[in-house]
């Protein structure tokens, strides 16, 4: 029988990197999965804005490494979820009336009432409203978490880390391999650092900022992820771009958010006004 000689290439083959991908993968994800899971138990008796945003955190960034490291979990789907779509979506929504009424709309008493006390009890009474609003929203949220249907979601995804977690947690810690992962995720975080830095030359299209924000933060949590394997000055440096532009894009965001909650209030249109055009002149700057 004639034996075809092939080319030998590296034994450090493209599926020990999806191995060492899937172990430092998992890391990442359990950690970002256990902010989440943790700021929910939080929540459930804390008043406190900052729980709802950091729980939020935890799921955003447990999404940015789902899509980081997809091509170590090609044959490890995660497990679809019934229930919490629905979640986040109630979280989202106590998330921007806590904004509005806790941040956003406080500095801005003054310049809008200027010593009008017609305009001062339209204001206070406006957030009161949004106080409420928030109130009745936060039961709403916690009356979601004690469903079955979220406790199965959230017991199928800590199975699915934990089958993770049993990947060649080792294969990362060889020379070679490590090398490795440093090639791709320095290559994965220049062609991230392309698409924002393109994205960035239209910032000044109200319609393309959500898109823009959207790959600030997956900047941000991606570099986070990789930070063991990449320059450090680099990674500092796109961090900070990333972030600076994720907290200049939110500010406007959470003004429009804030609009948006008023104007649908009864005698808010006034105020709804206001917020419009100081939305205009920011977005200018």
């Amino acid at each position: 029988m004639t034996v075809t000689a092939c080319p030998q290439r590296s034994a450090h083959s493209k599926a020990e990197l999806k191995l060492a991908l899937r172990a430092v993968a998992a890391s990442v994800l359990r950690e970002a999965f256990s902010q989440f899971e943790t700021n929910l138990m939080v929540l459930r008796k804390s008043d406190d804005p900052e729980v709802v945003h950091q729980a939020r955190v935890g799921w955003r960034r447990f999404r940015s490494a789902l899509r980081l490291f997809k091509p170590a979990l090609t044959d490890k789907a995660r497990p679809l979820s019934s229930a919490l779509p629905s979640l986040l979506n109630l979280l989202g929504e106590l998330r921007d009336l806590d904004v509005a009424w806790h941040d956003t709309l406080p500095p801005l008493q003054e310049a809008y009432t200027s010593g009008d006390a017609k305009r001062l009890k339209a204001w206070q009474s406006m957030l009161q409203g949004l106080q409420q609003a928030g109130t009745r929203h936060r039961q709403s949220v916690r009356l979601a978490l004690l469903s079955p249907e979220v406790g199965a979601d959230m017991v199928a995804t800590t199975a699915w880390l934990k089958d993770l977690s049993d990947a060649d947690m080792d294969s990362h810690t060889d020379k070679k391999v490590n090398a490795s992962l440093r090639h791709w995720s320095d290559r994965r975080m220049a062609r991230l650092h392309r698409q924002l830095k393109s994205a960035r030359k239209d910032i000044g299209n109200p319609d393309h900022q959500h898109r823009l924000r959207i790959l600030a933060k997956r900047m941000r949590y991606s570099l986070e992820a990789l930070h063991a394997f990449l320059p450090e000055r680099r990674a500092k440096r796109w961090h900070h771009q990333a972030t600076h532009l994720q907290v200049k894009l939110g500010a406007r965001r959470d003004l429009m958010q804030a609009n948006a909650l008023i104007a649908k209030r009864e005698g808010g249109l006034e105020i709804s006004e206001f917020l419009r055009g100081l939305a205009i002149v920011r977005s200018s700057d």
